[in-house]
């Protein structure tokens, strides 16, 4: 299963419109995990045409995406537990507190956002997977494409446009 994993695109606020990459991974993915800060709800809708969204709120959404998509989201794929939020507070130590947020529900993979920093990491036994920032700067944008099969280790690639 290949899943498409994206946060913060910050649209119409930081970024006008859906760099061509994301639609291009998006395309080829099976499913895509939107961490939140997407600001304008029009993006979960663009980005349903090309896959079914899971998407959680972030701190800069406003009332008809508070409302839509829950702070906190699990799921159970290709026998995984994923648990996905957007996060809060400052960058310094993010990993961490979503880390004990969720860590009593014994998940595999933990998907977050917020810092706008890639990071791919294994954190007692758990993936920790941050996107970035579909709206960063020219060069600095990215996502990742997450490949989950039963019974095999998850692969992440970065994508950086």
């Amino acid at each position: 299963m290949k899943i498409a994993v994206l946060s913060d695109t910050h649209i119409p606020t930081r970024l006008g419109a859906i760099p061509g990459r994301v639609y291009e991974i998006c395309a080829e993915s099976d499913l895509i995990l939107h961490s939140g800060d997407m600001i304008d709800l029009a993006v979960i809708i663009d980005l349903e045409r090309f896959a079914p969204v899971k998407a959680v709120h972030g701190n800069m959404d406003q009332y008809d995406i508070t409302t839509r998509y829950p702070e906190s989201l699990e799921l159970e794929l290709e026998g995984y537990r994923i648990c996905m939020t957007h996060g809060t507070g400052a960058r310094f130590g993010i990993e961490n507190r979503i880390f004990k947020r969720f860590n009593s529900r014994n998940p595999d993979i933990i998907v977050f956002g917020h810092s706008h920093v890639f990071n791919e990491e294994i954190k007692d036994g758990v993936l920790m997977l941050n996107p970035g920032a579909v709206s960063g700067s020219i060069g600095n944008r990215t996502m990742a494409l997450l490949t989950l099969e039963k019974d095999q280790k998850p692969e992440v690639d970065k994508i950086t446009f």
